[in-house]
């Protein structure tokens, strides 16, 4: 072999060893970092969930642009991620605004229709760009989209189910000290989300990370 032939294959060589190397590092699982991208909870917090489970709570506002882009993933998440894991949704009810959403938000699993009037209302703020900013506006969307007459949609806005609920997310909150969102506790231990330095695309991995910390430590390990 000449010498300019060697010498290019050569260079092939490592050029290809170079990018596997590259490839490797770019399929490297991703380490997130305790006081940068995720806090523990203190003290730590009961969960409502069996033993054996690891409980995730998502706390939310239909209002806020990044909990709506949050939303594919999160559904993605929920339907890969293991059977002893269990999600919660929980509304963030820190001011009269919020609270409002929160309602309507516990209204609509009252009357059974959840999934599809979250999605309603996000769609409604975020893609018709409708501002839901009353009772009214609220019932209008359940009553004109939802097929829900007015009488039932009344009858769980103001059931003590309803208050009852709200009451409950307002505690949560407090207990967890959310500020912001979209914001998610794994296992009433950790919390990450929004103000974690993380991109949108990272917070459910950034999730699922601390959920599979916990399978780990957990006496039979993962299920």
């Amino acid at each position: 072999m000449k010498v300019l032939e060697f010498k290019l294959a050569v260079a092939g060589i490592l050029i290809l060893n170079l990018t596997a190397i590259a490839g490797l590092a770019d399929a490297a699982p991703v380490t997130y970092k305790e006081g940068l991208n995720y806090i523990p909870v203190m003290p730590a917090q009961p969960v409502s969930v069996n033993p054996g489970q690891i409980e995730v709570l998502e706390f939310f506002w239909f209002g806020d642009a990044r909990c709506f882009a949050l939303q594919s993933d999160l559904e993605s998440w929920s339907k890969s991620k293991a059977a002893n894991v269990v999600l919660e949704r929980v509304p963030a009810a820190l001011n009269p605004q919020w609270d409002l959403a929160a309602r309507a938000f516990y209204t609509a699993q009252q009357l059974k229709i959840g999934d599809q009037a979250n999605a309603a209302i996000y769609a409604a703020i975020h893609l018709s760009h409708r501002n839901l900013a009353t009772e009214a506006d609220y019932q209008k969307l359940f009553t004109g989209q939802l097929g829900i007459k007015a009488a039932q949609f009344q009858s769980a806005w103001n059931s003590s189910t309803v208050n009852q609920q709200i009451s409950q997310a307002k505690v949560l909150a407090q207990r967890y000290g959310i500020d912001k969102v979209p914001a998610f506790t794994v296992n009433g231990k950790w919390l990450t989300g929004a103000g974690f330095h993380l991109k949108d695309a990272q917070i459910m991995d950034a999730v699922n990370w601390l959920v599979q910390s916990e399978q780990a430590m957990s006496p039979a390990g993962a299920p």
